[in-house]
């Protein structure tokens, strides 16, 4: 008899490589897992997930973002179908959320399939999904300061570092 397998919801296969990849410890970034503070965030409730319909677009970020409570939440994850936005797409949405939201202290990052995000052979993206990752600009940029007195960004080219870190860094001088 054959075993059914179940298939996963596009939640499941992000919370599975937040769990098996983000939150394990590596020493591309000092022993720390990819994204350190993430582990804790899902433990305390703190992470919301919502899987877009076909038909949604950059508005129907918008208004999630708009109804989203930062101060109950950490991050909100949005997921798309990788086929929904292209990778320009993606980006373009990203940055046209980023000048409407990050004078109100809140960051959109965006993760899609065809992105190259990589700390020297260790490669960031999901493979799955395109995402938008909403959040507080200050505490991110609160945390991520933290790490730097560790060996967290040591492997990083400057250049990614900049494109990770340097517009945030820049939004919130300007705020």
């Amino acid at each position: 008899m054959k075993t059914q397998h179940k298939k996963q919801t596009p939640t499941e296969t992000i919370r599975k490589w937040i769990t098996e990849f983000l939150t394990q410890p590596h020493s591309v970034f000092g022993d720390m897992p990819p994204c350190p503070y993430a582990q804790k965030a899902i433990i305390d409730g703190r992470v919301e997930f919502v899987e877009l319909n076909a038909t949604a677009d950059w508005t129907t970020i918008y208004q999630l973002i708009s109804n989203t409570d930062f101060d109950e939440k950490d991050v909100l994850c949005v997921i798309v179908d990788p086929r929904r936005f292209s990778l320009e797409e993606a980006e373009s949405i990203a940055e046209t959320l980023n000048e409407r939201y990050m004078p109100r202290d809140i960051v959109v990052l965006e993760d899609h399939p065809d992105m190259n995000s990589r700390v020297k052979d260790v490669k960031l993206n999901n493979g799955h999904y395109t995402l938008f990752l909403v959040q507080r600009l200050s505490k991110l940029n609160r945390l991520s300061r933290a790490l730097e007195s560790t060996n967290y960004y040591k492997n990083w080219s400057k250049g990614y570092l900049e494109s990770v870190k340097g517009f945030r860094d820049r939004a919130e001088t300007e705020s």
